[in-house]
């Protein structure tokens, strides 16, 4: 496949957990759909043509790294529910967002059109892009943008020491355990987005992995196809 890399920052950033409800918690990376979303803005795709092409790309996140979270308090107005024969008020209601602190993101794109990742290239590299790029929700504008591996052909492989943003298909956890002298606690995700569908004009969730976000490489019991770049280990999703 062909491939570039591109490095993104931001002052705050949220990517809504679709699995939490009374405080709208945030992954600490951007899901695949969210990153096909990125390069549908860059060339000004609409909704259901980066629905469909979700699929034909492979990512990685190579690289993560934030200052922390805060909690942000918004008001979402609410249409009053009908009792009886009488609709209840109208009102604002607080809803708690968690806000990633000064993001940062190395992502790594795959696709086997080379004229497409060449033309995804040119655009970052001239800045060039159809719509707005966000870091999530669509109030936090990337504030940089920069390539970090130009664009080459790539080779898919198993591999079994990767670091940064770890993904595998499905739901069960892969047995794995730390290569660094002063280990820290792999966060587990389970059910993050990997592909969705339209049904009607929502967007649903079609497929899910799992995702270990760990800052040192790991040993895998079991490979998992990904890439090697500069001497490192990343899976695909």
């Amino acid at each position: 496949m062909w491939g570039i890399s591109f490095n993104i920052k931001s002052t705050f950033g949220h990517f809504r957990n679709p699995y939490t409800t009374t405080l709208k918690q945030t992954y600490p990376f951007p899901p695949k759909p969210t990153i096909i979303g990125m390069i549908g803005a860059i060339l000004g795709w609409d909704e259901e043509t980066v629905i469909n092409e979700i699929e034909n790309f492979k990512v990685a996140i190579p690289f993560w790294e934030n200052k922390g979270k805060i909690i942000e308090f918004t008001f979402i107005f609410s249409v009053g529910k009908i009792r009886g024969r009488s609709r209840v008020r109208e009102e604002f209601r607080p809803e708690r967002f968690e806000l990633l602190l000064y993001p940062e993101f190395e992502l790594l794109i795959l696709n086997d059109s080379q004229d497409l990742i060449r033309e995804i290239e040119l655009r970052i590299k001239e800045k060039r892009f159809e719509f707005p790029l966000f870091m999530g929700k669509n109030e936090f504008l990337i504030s940089q943008i920069e390539i970090t591996k130009r664009s080459s052909e790539i080779e898919i492989c198993e591999i079994t020491t990767p670091s940064g943003i770890v993904f595998k298909e499905g739901n069960k956890i892969p047995g794995f355990s730390s290569l660094s002298d002063k280990p820290k606690p792999a966060q587990v995700f389970i059910g993050v987005p990997k592909s969705l569908k339209l049904v009607g004009k929502e967007r649903k969730q079609k497929e899910v992995c799992i995702a270990l976000a760990t800052k040192e490489p790991i040993k895998l019991k079991e490979p998992l196809y990904g890439v090697k770049l500069n001497g490192a280990e990343y899976t695909i999703i």
